[in-house]
């Protein structure tokens, strides 16, 4: 298992490694036809205890790069997670995360986004961070945007989701 820093944000906002006590939780949130709509594939929907448990011990087996919970007020409130590239991608990395429905519109995505960000710029050596949004998703490109991310490129009939066709929009965020 990797070491997950703890990074502490304003308004009540948490990153920290998942606790198993929060499996239930987490399952519940993640067990949302939205939230997998927005996801890749690999996201199972519907979602339940025992997926939540399979992704726990993918963390704890170090199977998965850098994972936080999203924690509001001590709630588990959701996932985000750091893939590091190889090779000659090293320097970069995929954010990708997902916050359940309670907790929609309060700004905690937005700050998680901004912890995890600081924190690969400042002790992970990364300088290219990068999400590949549907583009339908403009919830989520606001929250990149707002964190200084921008459009790079737009990745046309990237996606195929649900039976559909989608362009991709990949926002990225620099430290060089």
């Amino acid at each position: 298992m990797k070491t997950i820093i703890t990074l502490t944000g304003k308004h009540g906002v948490t990153l920290k490694a998942i606790a198993h006590t929060d499996l239930q939780e987490l399952s519940v949130l993640a067990n949302n036809p939205a939230i997998a709509a927005n996801l890749r594939d690999s996201f199972p929907s519907p979602y339940s205890l025992k997926d939540a448990e399979i992704f726990f011990a993918l963390i704890q087996q170090g199977k998965l790069d850098h994972v936080w919970g999203i924690y509001a007020d001590d709630q588990i409130a959701g996932v985000i997670s750091l893939t590091r590239q190889t090779d000659i991608y090293h320097h970069a990395a995929e954010i990708s995360y997902w916050l359940g429905a309670p907790y929609h519109g309060k700004g905690i995505t937005t700050e998680a986004v901004a912890l995890v960000t600081a924190c690969a710029f400042r002790e992970l050596n990364i300088y290219r961070i990068y999400a590949g949004i549907f583009a339908y998703n403009d919830a989520s490109k606001k929250v990149l945007l707002k964190n200084g991310y921008h459009l790079e490129a737009v990745k046309e009939k990237a996606i195929i989701k649900q039976g559909r066709l989608y362009d991709e929009h990949l926002m990225v965020k620099l430290n060089c």
